[in-house]
């Protein structure tokens, strides 16, 4: 969360931000909503005080980098971070809210020592997204791994710093294909476990079977359309089963999921979620609460939004370099 002073204010939780007076305080893991709103409060309001309140330790990394530090080629996990440099800004670190009072217009936040309460004028939640975990058996074994924070990325790190030589990634979405690449820049074996028919279900199935071909010819073994069922210990390795008769050994599993919002500090407040439990927002990012506001994974939009933004169709022509950019709506 965050708080400002000179009369506009706004916090986030995990990604959120409360604005009172002088000063402004995010709080979030690693939202990029939340910090951006903070760098914003300063640059229309250079006098304001801000905190940023975070759940972790990492303000502002780049999460979708961690592959490319699992893989090597960023060996240094430090230059992950968008920045270093916080100009008028004071970082809270290892912090979480825990209560919202409306009518107070205040948040709880639990600190080191207990617990410290911020007063707001307007607040902005930007709590993110937590992984869907798979509901299989296994999930809690050695050598099983998710990946979604730097904290999971460290823990993978020590671990493939072994010398294990196999991996099984579950999950086929765009975390699960950039860690196959960097698994496979790693020289290892590498094994791709997802339930949709293609990789890459946020795009044309077409597309998707391109990709994994691709993925093929890089040396991963592929199995989309697969549902994973449990996860065994085999001696030191893993084995993993599935449908379509699936049964396949590693020395380590990391499952990189889908993401649902991270919704309870909103829900237990009170505020109006979506159905898919998202917080509902108007276009001005506005709750269900005044002076109080919603961005990032954890926060919805309404269909109408999307009803007035035209449609674009991305046409490769194989035969040529020509891209065509062609207008469906």
């Amino acid at each position: 969360m965050f708080s400002v002073q000179p009369h506009s204010s706004l916090v986030p939780h995990r990604a959120g931000f409360f604005v009172r007076g002088e000063n402004a305080i995010p709080h979030h893991r690693r939202s990029d909503a939340g910090i951006s709103a903070a760098l914003r409060a300063r640059q229309i309001a250079p006098g304001v005080e801000v905190t940023v309140v975070l759940a972790d330790a990492f303000p502002n990394f780049s999460i979708c980098g961690l592959p490319f530090f699992l893989s090597g080629e960023t060996p240094d996990w430090r230059t992950l971070a968008h920045r270093t440099e916080f100009d008028g800004i004071e970082p809270l670190t290892n912090c979480t809210a825990r209560e919202i009072s409306f009518d107070n217009r205040s948040v709880e936040i639990a600190v080191r020592d207990g617990h410290k309460t911020l007063r707001y004028d307007r607040l902005l939640i930007a709590t993110g997204a937590y992984p869907a975990m798979p509901r299989i058996s296994g999930l809690n074994l050695e050598g099983l791994y998710p990946l979604h924070t730097m904290e999971d990325s460290f823990r993978i790190q020590e671990h493939l710093n072994r010398g294990v030589r196999s991996a099984v990634l579950v999950g086929v979405g765009y975390i699960g294909l950039e860690m196959a690449d960097a698994l496979v820049h790693r020289g290892m074996s590498v094994t791709l476990v997802g339930r949709s028919g293609a990789v890459l279900p946020t795009v044309d199935s077409d597309l998707g079977r391109m990709v994994e071909k691709e993925l093929e010819c890089r040396g991963v073994a592929v199995h989309s359309g697969t549902e994973v069922t449990a996860i065994e210990n085999s001696g030191a390795r893993m084995l993993v089963r599935g449908s379509k008769s699936l049964s396949v050994e590693a020395e380590i599993v990391i499952v990189a999921p889908g993401v649902s919002p991270s919704n309870q500090l909103a829900a237990d407040s009170g505020l109006e979620l979506g159905h898919k439990g998202a917080i509902r927002v108007n276009r001005r990012m506005e709750t269900s609460q005044p002076n109080v506001y919603a961005a990032g994974d954890c926060a919805e939009t309404g269909t109408e939004f999307w009803s007035e933004i035209p449609t674009f169709l991305l046409v490769l022509h194989r035969t040529s370099k020509d891209v065509w950019l062609v207008r469906t709506r």
